[in-house]
């Protein structure tokens, strides 16, 4: 107790030493599937996936992925916005024995070549977005990727000629070639699903997502983050959530995903959190406020992760006092301090805590959590299951400072969850010195 003094705070209900143990990422769907198969999965634009039809896109597109090459020690970079494809590529490129590398629609030029060669991408894939496709076509000749694999925004809406009109209206569409360097992802996911299974050999070293993060200097790092990582994080997030009562629960909620996928914030505690407990994942391709806010309010969303300027956009909405946003049970902010004043004026609209944390990248990403039923302003909250935070000397790196005095965080987490390595210098060091 007195090197963890914060296990004095935990809600009754919560443990921090809930068992951990990993399992493969794309189990985590597995299980879903069979729980809960005639569920609603994923959302987006008029259309709702099953449990069961999302699964059948899944081993569908991991098929078309083995037949391009995908095994065990290939990379596929994801460079897409918050819609199914997403999801179904992400899934598809794990059951493969693939590796996913997490791309940001923002990068462009120099970034996007940095990334695919740092992280020796082969495949990425991608949309004929005006705002994506273009990027990626540079590359291919140019550095070591071979095919791009793109898809249509509208293929996955209910209304696909409506939507693409729309999109083509508004010159959004760009033409993709068809030769060899290029791959439908309709033509991707065009067979019959059946192939052959691929299983993570060690959890705690077979690296399931490459997580680019800028760190504090130089060109951006990527974390090397494991299937033991990811899961036991997705695993901590809903040990968090438990006590007395519990906040959420199994095949009773609705998710509003507005922050991006292609973060490990959302991919972690949004994606893979949501699909665990059998969430109904709505899908935004990107945050529209007054979209949000209908949203939340006509579909009876249960849980909306954000980050602080999100609230306070709701919070300060015209007529947000005559919308009835009383559904919400599990708020989640990261990303930035958020003000007493928003979290206060939040709860009395929603009658809904929000609960802050810490993380970063390479902890995929969780870090801390706030108690439920407390809140300390100006606090991130406590350690969650299974890591140890403590700090040492910014002049000292190999002293370890007391409680009450200012020092640089380190983060040590159970051997389950320890990540294998990153590319990020200080942390390597961080862990070596809790290592040793």
């Amino acid at each position: 107790m007195l090197d963890r003094p914060w296990l004095e705070s935990y809600p009754k209900g919560i443990h921090w030493d809930a068992d951990l143990t990993p399992v493969p990422v794309d189990q985590i769907l597995d299980d879903a599937v069979a729980k809960w198969p005639l569920l609603p999965a994923v959302s987006f634009m008029g259309r709702t996936l099953t449990y069961r039809e999302l699964a059948a896109l899944v081993d569908r597109a991991t098929t078309g992925l083995q037949k391009l090459g995908v095994k065990p020690g290939i990379h596929v970079g994801l460079y897409l916005p918050n819609t199914p494809h997403y999801v179904i590529s992400f899934f598809a490129i794990l059951k493969a024995g693939g590796t996913v590398v997490n791309y940001s629609p923002l990068d462009a030029g120099k970034a996007l070549e940095h990334k695919v060669e740092d992280s020796q991408t082969d495949f990425v894939i991608t949309l004929d977005l005006v705002t994506l496709y273009p990027q990626m076509k540079t590359l291919l000749g140019k550095t070591r990727l071979k095919k791009l694999i793109v898809g249509n925004i509208a293929e996955m809406a209910s209304h696909r000629d409506a939507v693409n009109a729309s999109l083509a209206a508004a010159k959004q569409l760009v033409d993709v070639p068809a030769d060899g360097q290029h791959v439908k992802f309709e033509e991707l996911l065009d067979n019959d699903g059946r192939h052959e299974p691929t299983k993570p050999r060690d959890l705690l070293e077979t690296i399931a997502v490459l997580q680019y993060t800028g760190g504090t200097t130089g060109l951006p790092k990527g974390a090397m983050l494991t299937h033991a990582n990811l899961s036991s994080a997705c695993r901590q997030y809903w040990e968090t959530a438990q006590g007395e009562p519990p906040l959420i629960e199994p095949a009773k909620e609705r998710m509003l995903i507005v922050l991006p996928l292609f973060h490990i914030y959302a991919l972690s505690a949004n994606m893979l959190l949501g699909i665990r407990i059998g969430a109904e994942l709505i899908l935004h391709a990107r945050f529209e406020l007054d979209k949000v806010i209908a949203e939340l309010a006509e579909k009876h969303v249960t849980m909306f992760l954000g980050v602080p300027t999100m609230y306070m956009g709701i919070i300060g909405f015209p007529g947000i006092d005559k919308v009835d946003l009383r559904a919400l049970k599990y708020c989640a902010s990261g990303g930035a301090p958020l003000p007493v004043e928003t979290l206060q004026e939040f709860k009395r609209l929603t009658g809904c805590q929000i609960f802050e944390g810490w993380g970063m990248t390479e902890t995929s990403p969780s870090g801390t959590f706030t108690p439920v039923g407390a809140s300390k302003p100006g606090s991130c909250g406590i350690p969650v299951p299974g890591v140890t935070i403590k700090f040492l000397d910014v002049s000292d790196p190999t002293r370890l400072v007391p409680l009450g005095e200012r020092g640089e965080i380190i983060h040590q987490a159970c051997a389950a969850g320890r990540a294998r390595r990153n590319h990020h210098p200080r942390t390597e060091r961080h862990a070596r010195l809790l290592e040793e």
